[in-house]
């Protein structure tokens, strides 16, 4: 009986373990380059960005026709009032006929006045033609809209690559955020862990009379802000997680392969430099001046005169004499140029010419944040991994002092207060390393960004310190 009713619990865990091992339950574990690889197929932004490349590309394309004839197929029908008719009476040289006797008899004898009168059109009047527009010469103002256009597909390559750089640090900051979170929370719990085990060890001497109430209670005190640390850390951690999870569009729940890493030495500060001008934001202020150029080229433009060639074609046309009297085609060269006109030339080239002008005092304001930027990042990143080698005696020393002090309270030589000093110490040792690992990366990140060379960063990724082993033996 005992056996058949643990079968049911037995089936029970193996179905729940079946379940948790299904892809919506299981986390996805990434490494940063995997993470990266999501983020390209999957974010909106980005998706959003190549929609506007392809936007621009075809608004470029159509511009080549501005260079062709317009071709239209014009229909129309008209009513008139009355039909249009030719009285020959009223021309030479029978306009005199009716004012002598003789011409009067005569002009009943013939019929009287509707004999002389010769129909035109009737009064619908319907036709269709097809109609020919060729501008040779607009003054410019189709090159500078073809230009336009071109600047336009180049923005939006601009634009797209801002973007994906700042996908790029998003994700950096968020990966590593959650790399680091996850090691607070594994300091946080071996501290409550360690406090733990200490406070034992004070409620067992206490029990024997070793050691005071109060030591007992700073080890109980101690152990329980190690729990909420903990408490805390897994909180942080679960909202980082929640965010990457969000950012790479995963649908299970996110973990971490990559490591916080740091390097030997950065990148050259020159090279950083040459590759910052072509940053993505300065571009497209430079392609904002450009434009306004062509803008103020487009505008002068309206003071030259146009030239065209025009032509027509009659497909149908009414059986009239009108219409036998009308030509099937014509061909013809026209010249237009506006004496006044309303739609403020002047305005608009000196509008153009602000537009420029801010443009270029715009240049060069990002030029210099971006230099001051640059460099501000590259300090910090060097920082960081000074003291990120620095702080490496403090671990050890550190954990050191931790266990001679375990080792002297367990004995009755140390106080608890000793033993919880030495925990907080190494807590905050480790998380202070943590913090600069995790500042490095972002720094390296942004300055290799801002230069444009931001693949590199999976190369320093992978020259991860060999140094702090040696490091950490040498002081050993």
């Amino acid at each position: 009986m005992a056996e058949k009713a643990r079968r049911p619990g037995a089936v029970a865990l193996l179905l729940t373990a079946l379940l948790l091992c299904r892809p919506g339950f299981a986390d996805t574990a990434l490494t940063f380059s995997q993470a990266w690889e999501r983020v390209l197929a999957e974010d909106h932004a980005l998706a959003a960005g190549l929609a506007g490349q392809d936007q621009a590309q075809a608004l470029m394309e159509s511009a080549r026709s501005l260079l062709l004839p317009r071709v239209e197929l014009v229909g129309s029908y008209t009513r008139l009032d009355k039909p249009v008719e030719l009285d020959a009476l009223a021309m030479k040289p029978l306009d005199s006929l009716g004012d002598s006797l003789p011409g009067q008899l005569l002009i009943q004898l013939l019929g009287g006045q509707d004999a002389f009168m010769t129909p035109v059109t009737r009064r619908d009047i319907t036709s269709s033609s097809l109609v020919a527009f060729w501008p040779l010469y607009t003054g410019g103002k189709i090159s500078a809209t073809r230009r336009t256009l071109q600047l336009g597909r180049r923005e939006a390559a601009a634009l797209y690559e801002e973007v994906r750089r700042a996908r790029f640090l998003e994700l950096v900051s968020t990966y590593y955020g959650l790399v680091t979170a996850e090691k607070l929370v594994l300091t946080q719990e071996q501290a409550e862990s360690t406090l733990a085990h200490h406070l034992r060890a004070a409620e067992a001497l206490q029990r024997h009379a070793q050691i005071a109430e109060v030591e007992r209670l700073a080890a109980r005190s101690a152990y329980d802000q190690a729990r909420i640390a903990a408490r805390d850390a897994r909180a942080k951690r679960d909202t980082a997680r929640m965010v990457l999870t969000s950012l790479v569009h995963a649908d299970s729940p996110v973990t971490t392969r990559s490591r916080l890493f740091t390097n030997a030495a950065l990148p050259p500060r020159q090279e950083l430099l040459d590759g910052l001008a072509d940053h993505p934001s300065l571009r497209v202020l430079a392609l904002k001046k450009e434009q306004a150029g062509t803008l103020g080229e487009a505008a002068r433009g309206a003071y030259h005169p146009e030239v065209f060639l025009f032509g027509g074609y009659s497909v149908y046309e009414d059986d009239s004499l009108a219409s036998d009297l009308t030509p099937d085609w014509l061909v013809g060269l026209g010249v237009r140029l506006p004496l006044l006109d309303r739609s403020g030339r002047a305005g608009k080239i000196r509008a153009a010419d602000s537009a420029e002008e801010q443009a270029r005092q715009l240049y060069q304001g990002a030029q210099r944040k971006l230099s001051v930027l640059l460099e501000t990042q590259y300090r910090e990143a060097d920082n960081a991994r000074r003291t990120y080698q620095d702080l490496v005696s403090n671990v050890l020393l550190a954990e050191k002092t931790l266990h001679l002090r375990q080792r002297a309270f367990e004995e009755g030589l140390g106080r608890a207060l000793d033993v919880v000093d030495a925990q907080t110490a190494l807590t905050a040792a480790r998380t202070r390393r943590d913090a600069a690992a995790f500042r490095y990366v972002v720094a390296l990140a942004q300055i290799l960004a801002l230069s444009g060379r931001q693949e590199q960063f999976f190369l320093y990724q992978k020259k991860e310190r060999k140094q702090e082993h040696q490091q950490q033996e040498d002081a050993s």
